[in-house]
């Protein structure tokens, strides 16, 4: 007895298609969240909790890229602080600077665009991006299980 498809290739093909661009908005969607709830804990606490802001370029610098297959497909605002529009820019930069390095799957990637960043933190002993990176490695995980969940949730996966 043979097996006779009936469903056409091109409706396989757009079902797969349609599928295809769910994971992939809501795998954005999770690292936009991501993205935000670390340039939170970096540019918005205190001067005391953080460093002073003199020229407001530091926090400026302060955004996120998601990159997907080598392409840049969601940023942060870079929001200017005070006079820092060369952070804004500076960071801005930055951050599509190291996302042309990502050639294949998805990133969240978080700058502190200033060269002096580093300095802040190590010289200054001043938290830049440190406590963000502690925040990311704490909720990465549990957002990417998440994701996955939802993935199989929506689309009917055996468990």
């Amino acid at each position: 007895m043979a097996i006779k498809m009936t469903t056409q290739q091109k409706q396989i093909e757009s079902y797969l298609k349609q599928c295809s661009e769910q994971v992939h908005k809501e795998t954005v969607r999770v690292l936009s969240y991501i993205g935000e709830r670390c340039i939170i804990e970096a540019r918005d606490r205190s001067q005391i909790e953080s460093w002073i802001d003199r020229t407001g370029n530091l926090r400026s610098s302060v955004g996120y890229v998601i990159v997907a297959n080598g392409e840049i497909v969601a940023m942060s605002d870079f929001k200017q602080v005070n006079s820092g529009s060369e952070g804004k820019n500076e960071g801005e930069a930055y951050a599509r600077t190291l996302a042309s390095s990502i050639p294949k799957g998805y990133a969240v990637i978080i700058v502190a665009g200033m060269a002096y960043a580093s300095f802040v933190e190590a010289m200054e002993n001043k938290v830049v991006l440190a406590s963000a990176e502690t925040l990311a490695m704490k909720i990465v995980p549990e957002i990417v299980n998440e994701l996955k969940k939802r993935i199989e949730d929506i689309y009917n996966v055996d468990k």
